[in-house]
């Protein structure tokens, strides 16, 4: 299983943002949202082994998590309207329960933040994009449940990195030029799965 922790500072965390104007009033909830496709989506169809964890620390109703489940997401389009239509509807709920809650096949909410997101994966090897860090293709091994953080365009504040740190999470590049969050995870898929098709292909002797 992968798993992809989208950190947004001040992404809405409430369904209160104009789908005309995404970025303008959603507090930048779509550079989250352009994390979705590269994470769980392939040509025509979608993976099933992904999740995907938008952390939301944006107003008064933060923090909140956004969760998309490959294996069970239905009707799931590849462009980020449709991601924020989908991210909208979830957000209108009124739940406030810290354990998530499905509000359609695939997609569910949580009252919660990232310490209590990360609390629920203790096997997990967490990984931190960081620039500068060891190159990713270099490290040896991403652990049997790898569970990679990103940060949005502001990148990460310093009570999120001082979390990482406490919990051991791995710093790992993505080479020597300063990507978007999107692009980011597209990097660190396309890595393990060439690395899951080597796995794959035996050897010849």
């Amino acid at each position: 299983m992968r798993r992809f922790v989208i950190v947004g500072q001040s992404a809405s965390a409430s369904a209160d943002f104009l789908l005309q104007d995404l970025p303008g009033s959603s507090g930048r909830l779509d550079v989250l949202l352009r994390c979705i496709r590269p994470a769980l989506m392939v040509s025509h169809g979608l993976r099933r082994d992904t999740e995907v964890y938008l952390v939301l620390g944006g107003g008064p109703l933060a923090p909140r998590i956004l969760r998309f489940l490959s294996a069970g997401a239905r009707y799931l389009r590849p462009d980020e309207r449709s991601f924020a239509v989908t991210a909208q509807k979830a957000l209108a709920s009124a739940s406030e329960a810290s354990e998530f809650v499905d509000v359609r096949p695939g997609v569910a909410v949580a009252k919660c933040g990232l310490a209590e997101l990360l609390a629920r994966f203790p096997s997990a090897t967490l990984h931190v994009l960081k620039e500068g860090a060891t190159d990713l293709r270099t490290r040896p091994d991403f652990g049997r449940e790898p569970l990679f953080v990103v940060g949005d365009h502001r990148g990460f504040d310093e009570a999120t990195l001082t979390e990482l740190e406490v919990r051991g999470a791995l710093p790992i590049g993505l080479g020597p030029m300063s990507v978007q969050a999107e692009d980011a995870v597209a990097l660190v898929v396309n890595e393990l799965d060439r690395r899951a098709e080597a796995l794959e292909v035996p050897n010849e002797t």
